[in-house]
C-alpha cells in the first residue's frame, strides 16, 4: 500500500516572525523591530479581514467577481494584492492599509507621514498610491498577455477604526472601511459597459490557476539574525518551551510532559520557514535535538518534499506549487 505524505507549506509571515521571536532571546538587539514586524503583518491581516467583510454588504446588478488575496508573478516581479473586483464595466484593484492615528499628506513632496495619537510622534510612510499604479500597471499589463479587455482603475481602503484623514492627494481614490462601497458604486457608475472578451468566471479561474504561493527568504536571512541567536529545539504548544523529545512515534515535553504526536510538523516549517530552504537530514538533527538518523528519515518521509541526493547527501525541499 502506498503511503499517503501530508502537503507541507511555509509558515505565512505572521506566524513565521512569531516563531523566530519565540526562538531569540528576551533581549536581542532585533526584537523589538521584529515585534514591530510582527505587529504590521497582523495589522495586514486584520484589515483585509475587514475589506472582506464589509463587502459583503456590496450589492450590484451587474455582473460581478470578487478575487482575494492574489499572489501572482510576471517573470521576475511578484505582487500581492489584497483584493481585485471584476465586473462588467472594470476590473478595481483594492488595496488595504490598517493604519490608525491622523493621516497627512504632502502636496508638494508626495510624502505621506502620521501623527500617533494621543503621543503626536510624527511617523513617515510609503506613499499608498505609489503601491496602487505599481498593482493597476501589473494587472493591466496581466490581461494584456491574457488577451483580457476590461479596464482596470483602484481604490485604497483604510481600515482601522482610529484613523482621520487630513489631506488626501487628488490623483488616487481614497476611502474608509465604512466608506468603501459607496466609492465602489461611483467607480462603477462612472465606467461604461465593456465587452469583455470571455465570462468574469473564466477570468477567476484563470487568475486562480496562475496563483503562487508567497515565499519569504527564510526570516533568519531576511532579518539577518545570527543563527547562533536562534534557539534550537522541538516547540510545545503548551508551556511554550523548546524541550519537546522524541519517544517512540510522538514527542512529549521535558518540561511539562506535554504529548503532541504531530509536534514535528512545526518543526520542518520552521526549519524552512526561518533556517534554510534546504534541509538534510543532518541539520534536522541538530535543530531538533534527535540523535537518531533513521527516527529524522522516518519524520522527514512523512511530508511530500522534494528530494534530491541519496542517502548522507540527501536534500529536502519545500515543493513549489
Amino acid at each position: 500500500m502506498k503511503c499517503i505524505k501530508a502537503e507541507l507549506d511555509l509558515l505565512p509571515k505572521a506566524l513565521a516572525i512569531e516563531c523566530l521571536l519565540k526562538r531569540i532571546s528576551s533581549n536581542h538587539k532585533e526584537r523589538e523591530y521584529l515585534e514591530n514586524q510582527l505587529h504590521r503583518a497582523a495589522a495586514g491581516i486584520r484589515g483585509e479581514g475587514k475589506m472582506v467583510k464589509k463587502f459583503r454588504e456590496f450589492s450590484y446588478e451587474g455582473n460581478y467577481l470578487p478575487v482575494w488575496d492574489l499572489n501572482m508573478v510576471l517573470g521576475e516581479w511578484a505582487v500581492q494584492i489584497d483584493g481585485l473586483l471584476l465586473t462588467d464595466r472594470c476590473a478595481i484593484v483594492m488595496d488595504s492599509k490598517n493604519v490608525s492615528g491622523e493621516i497627512h499628506y504632502d502636496l508638494v513632496n508626495e510624502e505621506y507621514y502620521r501623527k500617533d495619537l494621543p503621543s503626536g510622534e510624527i511617523l513617515t510612510m510609503d506613499n499608498p498610491v505609489y503601491q496602487l499604479n505599481k498593482h493597476i500597471h501589473f494587472i493591466r499589463k496581466w490581461f494584456k498577455l491574457h488577451n483580457i479587455n476590461l479596464p482596470v482603475t483602484g481604490l485604497i481602503v483604510y481600515t482601522a477604526n482610529s484613523c482621520v484623514f487630513h489631506t488626501k492627494p487628488s490623483d488616487a481614490l481614497i476611502c474608509k472601511t465604512y466608506q468603501m462601497n459607496q466609492y465602489l458604486y461611483r467607480i462603477l457608475r462612472d465606467s461604461p459597459l465593456t465587452a469583455v472578451s470571455r465570462p468574469l468566471e473564466d477570468i477567476g479561474k484563470l487568475i486562480a490557476a496562475n496563483q503562487v504561493p508567497f515565499k519569504l527568504s527564510p526570516l533568519s536571512k531576511f532579518y539577518k539574525i545570527d543563527l547562533r541567536d536562534v534557539k534550537s529545539g522541538v516547540y510545545c504548544n503548551k508551556c511554550f518551551g523548546h524541550g519537546m523529545k522524541r519517544v517512540k512515534k510522538s514527542w512529549i515535553c521535558a518540561a511539562c510532559g506535554n504529548k503532541d504526536a504531530g509536534a514535528d510538523r512545526l518543526a520542518v516549517q520552521e526549519y524552512f520557514s526561518l533556517i534554510d530552504g534546504e534541509l538534510t537530514n543532518r541539520k534536522f538533527r541538530e535543530f531538533s535535538g534527535v540523535s537518531d538518523s533513521d527516527v529524522v528519515k522516518r519524520i522527514l518521509r512523512k511530508y511530500d518534499l522534494d528530494i534530491s541526493g541519496e542517502r548522507k547527501t540527501r536534500v529536502y525541499k519545500i515543493k513549489d506549487k
